[in-house]
């Protein structure tokens, strides 16, 4: 009696866990609703009667993929009967319930999970039914699913550029280096192994970065996220525009991975760069780890050193380019697929004047895109002559007196957006992995705002597709005109050229 007390209290406590980590607020009316982490299809058999049919769903993860809540349909193969099933599963155990269409039918089933990376079985057992078998395939993440037509490969360059000595080491001899994502379309069927979200030192230099402590989040974790991603896999057929990727100060590319895998999957190719003492790590094949580099205290020497920071930053892009060039010309792997006459760039924070020094000085870069930028007016004394789109968290556009100078100073069509909610590092990952990894803090605590996490990615991910097929793909320009009819968080101004 003890025993069977204690599963009760342990599934009870694991509904009301599940239920805290899967809920999404209700969106706006005109908002379409925020993905669930993964989706799964099957069979089903029933071994007392030997009936059978298919199944269908969705599932919810919670602070790992062997945990969380799942919801489907069901039919028989003779059509017979249709009905859902719906529960939790936790490790090898499963629980849900199992209701008939029609006829008024609740069949409460419990059962053994067999779960792996694309696959899972389950046998289930209800009063009076017998044994249920079901085989099924899934696909999951914590991540958002792709939204394009294309898979994700990826490639990662140790990138060193000769002719640029380091400006942040003494060393006479140190020339500047960098590490380098490539991410590429690659056909679906084109399955390689699956990318991990980051490095192991690099997680740990993410857990760091929080307000509060985060103890409980194992440090494996970075383990569970499972991006799209696969490792060394064949280029798809085509020419593809290229977009470079500069993250924020202190932030590494691998917390912007949504916003360049959807991208991606559209049929662009994307380079995103750490930049080592600008990013909080970099970490070189050979182990070496770079850091953020001191900020001088006094306030002139601290304006010089951001000023040669983002002057590096810029020739990290730059060089970035150069060499995407070279392997078009070089590398039997992508020979010939990128399309360099359409070139944009897009940047956060930091990474955000960086592209608009980019788009500014370098004419290879035909469109640029900035997540809650900041910008250093003296860097561009003229035009920005590119179509350009401002994103801004909520706060941003009342308090930054350069806005409207790089306003007043982009001549082809520019975009100027803010989105409710939101906060500057809201345009991130970082909010989604926390909603799963510590589900009972919540976001705004971690400074990442009022939005739900989901939703802000969602956006912000539909916001950077669009534009970039808009002014790199000739797609019409209504495509970003209208995008903010879908979303009742986003704000949104415009100028044509």
């Amino acid at each position: 009696m003890r025993k069977q007390f204690v599963i009760s209290t342990f599934l009870c406590s694991l509904l009301i866990l599940c239920s805290f980590s899967t809920a999404v607020p209700s969106a706006g009316a005109r908002s379409p609703p925020d993905w669930p982490d993964g989706t799964f299809q099957g069979t089903w058999n029933n071994q007392k009667d030997n009936t059978s049919g298919s199944l269908w769903g969705i599932l919810n993860q919670g602070r790992r993929a062997t945990r969380g809540t799942f919801s489907c349909e069901w039919n028989t193969s003779g059509g017979t009967d249709t009905g859902t099933f719906r529960g939790i599963f936790y490790g090898m155990m499963l629980v849900g319930q199992w209701d008939v269409i029609g006829k008024g039918k609740t069949i409460r089933l419990t059962g053994v999970l067999q779960l792996n990376e694309t696959h899972f079985s389950a046998r289930l057992i209800g009063l009076g039914t017998g044994l249920i078998d079901i085989f099924a395939v899934h696909d999951a993440s914590f991540l958002p699913k792709l939204t394009g037509p294309y898979g994700v490969g990826v490639r990662i360059m140790h990138l060193i550029d000769l002719s640029r000595l380091e400006n942040f080491t003494t060393d006479p001899t140190d020339v500047r280096e960098m590490m380098v994502q490539l991410w590429y379309p690659i056909e679906t069927s084109n399955l390689g192994t699956r990318t991990d979200y980051m490095d192991y030192q690099t997680f740990q230099w993410l857990k760091n970065r929080s307000p509060i402590p985060l103890i409980t989040i194992p440090n494996d974790a970075y383990l569970f996220m499972r991006p799209h991603g696969r490792n060394e896999t064949n280029i798809a057929a085509g020419m593809f525009p290229v977009v470079i990727f500069s993250p924020g100060y202190d932030g590494v590319y691998q917390i912007y991975t949504s916003f360049i895998e959807d991208l991606v999957s559209h049929g662009f190719v994307v380079a995103s760069i750490n930049h080592p003492y600008v990013s909080g790590i970099t970490v070189f094949p050979d182990g070496r780890t770079v850091g953020l580099a001191d900020v001088p205290t006094d306030p002139v020497v601290q304006s010089a050193f951001f000023n040669m920071s983002l002057r590096t930053i810029v020739g990290d892009a730059k060089f970035v380019l150069n060499t995407i060039t070279e392997i078009n010309e070089t590398d039997p792997d992508f020979m010939g697929h990128f399309d360099l006459s359409r070139v944009g760039m897009y940047g956060h924070s930091f990474g955000g004047a960086n592209t608009a020094v980019c788009c500014f000085e370098d004419t290879r870069f035909r469109a640029g895109l900035t997540l809650d930028g900041v910008f250093y007016q003296q860097f561009i004394p003229g035009n920005i002559t590119v179509p350009f789109l401002f994103m801004f968290a909520e706060t941003h556009l009342a308090n930054d007196s350069t806005i409207m100078y790089l306003w007043n100073h982009t001549t082809n069509d520019t975009f100027k957006m803010s989105i409710l909610g939101s906060t500057h590092y809201a345009f991130t990952d970082v909010g989604v992995l926390l909603s799963h990894l510590v589900p009972l803090i919540p976001p705004r605590i971690l400074s990442f705002g009022s939005i739900a996490p989901k939703r802000m990615v969602n956006i912000t991910r539909t916001y950077i597709t669009i534009f970039f097929e808009v002014s790199l793909k000739g797609e019409p320009i209504e495509k970003c005109l209208n995008l903010s009819s879908q979303f009742d968080e986003v704000q949104f101004d415009y100028k044509l050229g």
